[in-house]
């Protein structure tokens, strides 16, 4: 096996006086190193290490940070514009929200690993405004990926996914797809109250085909009261209770489910 040393040059406790453009600073380790409203403007930071640094209101700028790891890092206020942040690692660094719609990569896979690492970063720092951000944006991109993976003709998923893989990828979306409709994949709420005023009408519909005699609005009483479990004013068969009241109890277990994913962020 063929080797080389990979030693990263060390940059210790200095303050960055001035802005900075065009330079190369791959695989560079700055530690604590401190710079306040200045701007990097085409810089590269190519696998460089980035520890206990401090870089306020700062603007980073068609800047390279490909596999760059940013650890303990206070980066509050600066903003990243069209930056490369592919396989960046990030670890209790304080970040602003912002970057997840500024510079995600163009390939979802990729997207997707960015957000997920920011997400943990994120938990980390105590800011769940973006924990639960960051998750509805990474649902989103995970079925990006599957659908591509399963129906696009682009060559690089053609060449990666063939015969049994690609059916996989279909079945793995169609899935992905059923759950995201039926609330989200686990990160909406709102999905799951439509779900139930949907299951309400429904019933309601089929209470007015049963009832006609009846007016209705006193249908649509009818199961509402049903659903919820209360006595209705009028009797309603057996056979429409009961699986109104699975529907009420599956739905309201989604519900509660929601809520204690987004409450255990915190």
């Amino acid at each position: 096996m063929k080797k080389k040393e990979h030693i990263k040059r060390q940059i210790k406790d200095q303050e960055i006086e001035h802005d900075v453009e065009g330079e190369d600073c791959t695989h560079h380790e700055f530690t604590r190193v401190y710079a306040i409203q200045k701007t990097f403007n085409k810089v590269t930071f190519k696998q460089c290490n980035l520890l206990s640094c401090y870089f306020r209101n700062c603007r980073f700028i068609d800047c390279d940070f490909i596999g760059a790891i940013f650890k303990e890092t206070n980066l509050i206020g600066s903003q990243f514009v069209n930056c490369n942040l592919k396989y960046t690692f990030w670890d209790k660094t304080i970040v602003d929200e912002a970057i997840l719609g500024s510079c995600l990569p163009p390939e979802e896979n990729l997207a997707r690993d960015l957000v997920r690492s920011l997400r943990v970063n994120f938990a980390q720092i105590g800011n769940f405004q973006a924990v639960n951000k960051a998750a509805a944006i990474e649902v989103k991109l995970t079925g990006k990926h599957l659908f591509n993976a399963a129906y696009s003709k682009q060559g690089y998923y053609r060449k990666k996914y063939t015969g049994l893989a690609r059916l996989r990828m279909c079945l793995e979306h169609a899935k992905w797809k059923v759950l995201d409709l039926l609330w989200g994949n686990g990160e909406s709420l709102l999905r799951v109250m439509i779900w139930g005023i949907v299951t309400m009408l429904a019933f309601a519909i089929i209470f007015l085909l049963k009832y006609p005699e009846r007016t209705f609005w006193e249908n649509v009483g009818s199961a509402v009261s049903v659903f919820w479990g209360v006595k209705a004013q009028h009797d309603v068969s057996a056979a429409f209770a009961v699986p109104a009241t699975i529907l009420r109890f599956f739905l309201f277990g989604l519900f509660m489910a929601i809520l204690i994913k987004r409450l255990s962020r915190r």
